[in-house]
């Protein structure tokens, strides 16, 4: 069998072709057709536009076949709408944070985070990594698609209020935070661009930001 990202086994390609239509931010598969010659090696690969693969051989003596799944890439379509998608929903042990989408503050950003959620482009690395009770949870939207490229700030000393959502540090994503607490002037540092609804979502929030993350204070 192979090895390194990507490297995985399947007894035909049909079966490889299967595990790449499961994985997440796989849309190319090559597979072994002849056991002999390469074993059952499967490769799962990642294209930016699996719309154009250029064809390297054909022939018998190839023992390799390949395919394309049209998913996990960005196909420029559904932009942003007023008055669709208003809301996003993100996942978690602890119950769902939803999301309210405020393209008033940033456009870009929830464009971004919009068409993220709603064709399921996160990776792996669509995750939480840092709580710290009575300040934020800190996590990030890592995508198949490029990250947004906007930022903008809504005014000097514009405080963030509890459950507003943000990128971190100043930058444009994909990591972000959510406030637990209102923080003073962060609304004039960073790009805001949601905000939780509803009480459950908050509740959500406090249950997350007690339990252990990697990083802190």
């Amino acid at each position: 069998p192979g090895f390194g990202p990507g490297a995985a086994t399947a007894a035909s390609p049909a079966e490889c072709c299967e595990l790449c239509a499961c994985t997440r931010g796989c849309n190319v598969w090559v597979a072994c057709s002849n056991e002999q010659a390469c074993q059952k090696q499967c490769w799962l690969k990642w294209q930016i536009d699996p719309t154009q693969i250029v064809k390297h051989a054909t022939s018998p003596a190839v023992p390799w076949t390949s395919g394309v799944h049209l998913k996990d890439y960005d196909d420029h379509s559904n932009p942003y709408e007023p008055g669709e998608a208003e809301f996003i929903s993100l996942s978690t042990a602890e119950g769902t944070l939803r999301i309210r989408l405020h393209p008033e503050w940033s456009l870009g950003s929830v464009t971004y985070a919009r068409k993220v959620a709603r064709h399921g482009l996160c990776t792996a690395k669509c995750l939480f990594y840092r709580a710290e009770p009575n300040f934020l949870l800190q996590g990030a939207l890592h995508a198949v698609i490029a990250a947004n490229n906007e930022t903008k700030i809504r005014g000097r000393g514009v405080a963030m209020e509890r459950g507003d959502v943000a990128w971190a540090g100043g930058f444009s994503g994909p990591d972000f935070f959510i406030t637990h607490v209102k923080v003073p002037g962060f609304g004039g540092s960073h790009t805001v661009w949601g905000s939780l609804e509803g009480e459950s979502s908050l509740a959500v929030l406090d249950r997350l930001v007690k339990l252990p993350a990697s990083s802190g204070p």
